[in-house]
């Protein structure tokens, strides 16, 4: 019975969140900053990015840091991200599980923006610059970072919660703006630096391999350019997962997974959004995975794979991940993580 009923869960919670999602929901727009801190990191993205889709390590800690507590040994992964309009993300994370102590957790994350182009209008009297509208004033560079602690610990044998403190940093450069209190043009510095906050939670209720979680990211206080006010992409989720094929075999001498994961989203600066990710893996060692984001503008289908070597102690991980992006194309994604176990 317990079967059926985890069984039923699983295909259902799918239908009920896309039920949910069809609703006229109010649009928000704006509302968040720094929204380089939602960019999916690492071999997770295929799977939609689902919080607990994915068995944890290293880069939980960026998605829901209470599955730091499952992270064996001593981890480090770093995956590079080509964004859209040649951006650059990076993203690196370690994970150091002591036991009966939890698992510690340091996470980095980082733009890279290139060079931008600095113009400002004209407004003179000379004819070829009004033409053109501008006057050029050289390139800039503008800079974005994340470094953060992690730690996770399970309660009991079936609960597990988890914290990740970060310093989240922005550099948007120097501009030049009339001071109406001087009565004088000034250059204005555009760079500041918020503390956030993440926690989740991951719990086993008994039912074969299913389990769901909870997590809350960027929770911070308010920022502050010149006059303009503004928060971090603050945001709820609540997900399920489950490998399917335990619902009719136990995980002993079983050489294959797959999994079903579904996250359900509450973002600060956008309506509801749904996460569907599924992921196959064969003697833990081959990962196949895919998954698809609703709701979303331009973002959807994303697809993956992995591979994960032991060598007497030590392994290695590397990830693919590639996401249609609509009319910006696609985003692709690589990853590599070295463990000890």
């Amino acid at each position: 019975m317990k079967r059926i009923v985890a069984l039923l869960v699983t295909l259902l919670l799918p239908l009920l969140g896309m039920q949910g999602l069809s609703h006229a929901q109010p649009v928000k727009y704006a509302q968040a900053g720094m929204g380089f801190l939602k960019i999916d990191v690492g071999g997770r993205a295929a799977m939609a990015g689902t919080q607990i889709g994915a068995k944890g390590d290293a880069m939980s800690v960026f998605y829901n840091p209470a599955l730091l507590a499952q992270a064996e040994g001593l981890q480090v992964m770093t995956s590079m991200t080509n964004w859209i309009a040649d951006i650059k993300h990076y993203g690196t994370a370690a994970s150091w599980n002591l036991g009966n102590l939890g698992t510690f957790g340091l996470s980095f994350i980082w733009m890279d923006y290139g060079e931008l182009k600095r113009t400002i209008p004209y407004t003179g009297d000379d004819p070829t610059l009004r033409n053109q509208g501008y006057v050029d004033q050289g390139t800039f560079q503008v800079g974005e970072y994340c470094v953060g602690i992690g730690y996770a610990r399970w309660i009991s044998q079936q609960f597990a919660v988890g914290g990740h403190l970060k310093y989240a940093h922005q550099d948007l450069g120097d501009v030049l703006i009339f001071d109406e209190v001087r009565g004088e043009n000034r250059m204005q510095k555009n760079a500041l630096g918020n503390l956030a906050f993440d926690f989740g939670t991951l719990f086993y209720p008994g039912l074969g391999d299913f389990r769901f979680g909870f997590s809350l990211r960027n929770f911070s206080g308010q920022n502050d350019y010149y006059d303009q006010r503004f928060e971090l992409p603050l945001t709820a989720t609540f997900g399920v997962a489950m490998d399917v094929l335990s619902l009719f075999s136990g995980s002993e001498g079983r050489n294959s997974r797959i999994t079903v994961a579904m996250d359900w989203s509450h973002p600060r600066d956008y309506k509801e959004r749904l996460h569907a990710g599924l992921e196959y893996s064969l003697a833990d060692m081959i990962f196949l995975r895919g998954g698809y984001k609703f709701n979303y503008d331009e973002e959807g289908l994303t697809l993956g794979a992995g591979f994960r070597k032991d060598l007497a102690g030590f392994g290695v991980q590397i990830d693919y991940v590639y996401t249609d992006f609509g009319i910006f194309d696609s985003v692709q994604r690589f990853s590599i993580g070295l463990y000890k176990k």
